[in-house]
């Protein structure tokens, strides 16, 4: 395997599986001390977002915790471990190393086509999301509780929903003309460096430990 977005994906499922089905250890601290400690110059920003992840967490940890409180604990630690892990490792993603990491992994093409194209369309829509609410803040623009607020979101989604549809109409005559037949040829020149042996050698070793302890 040459391709180091698919072996962090690896590292990721392998983790989050070994997390979220195997009895809570100390070891399971390494592989994430790993990322954090190659995403050191972002942890603020990492952490901030795990916060903000939280609050849906809570509310189910809350509901757990009247039923059985030791099992409220333990999921709240193992989300947060897999939450943690994950938005460290893809903390710059934009979305398209990923597909090329389940390309390389030899994921079903149409499976491929479609994630790669919603991506597309998810920043197509981020991006004018982005200049319709520069526009309306330019034009004066004031949030509250008014009909004409409500009127003003109702037409900037309606807007939006029928532009995203159109895009994905011009993207699909565009990849007809084009010959398209399901499949996304992708550039895998990434090689993989110390840093991705390093962090699946700590989940395999994880992963050894858990099999050993269960049939061992």
């Amino acid at each position: 395997m040459k391709n180091k977005e698919s072996l962090i994906l690896l590292s990721s499922f392998f983790y989050s599986f070994i997390v979220a089905f195997s009895v809570l250890d100390y070891i399971f601290l390494l592989p994430l001390g790993i990322v954090l400690f190659s995403e050191k110059k972002n942890i603020f920003k990492i952490i901030k977002k795990l916060i903000f992840l939280n609050f849906f967490i809570i509310v189910l940890v809350i509901f757990v915790y009247f039923q059985n409180p030791q099992n409220a604990l333990e999921l709240l630690i193992r989300t947060n471990l897999i939450l943690l892990f994950n938005s460290t490792l893809f903390h710059k993603s934009k979305g398209y190393d990923i597909v090329r990491g389940l390309d390389n992994l030899k994921v079903n093409s149409k499976i491929i086509s479609v994630f790669y194209f919603t991506l597309i369309l998810i920043n197509y829509l981020r991006l004018d999301f982005k200049e319709t609410r520069n526009t309306l803040k330019s034009r004066g623009f004031k949030n509250n509780t008014s009909m004409f607020t409500y009127k003003i979101y109702g037409n900037v989604f309606a807007m939006i929903i029928i532009k995203a549809l159109k895009k994905s109409e011009d993207i699909q005559f565009s990849m007809q003309a084009r010959g398209f037949k399901n499949k996304i040829y992708f550039l895998n020149s990434n090689t993989i460096n110390l840093f991705e042996h390093i962090l699946m050698g700590s989940v395999i070793m994880i992963f050894i430990k858990v099999i050993y302890e269960l049939f061992g």
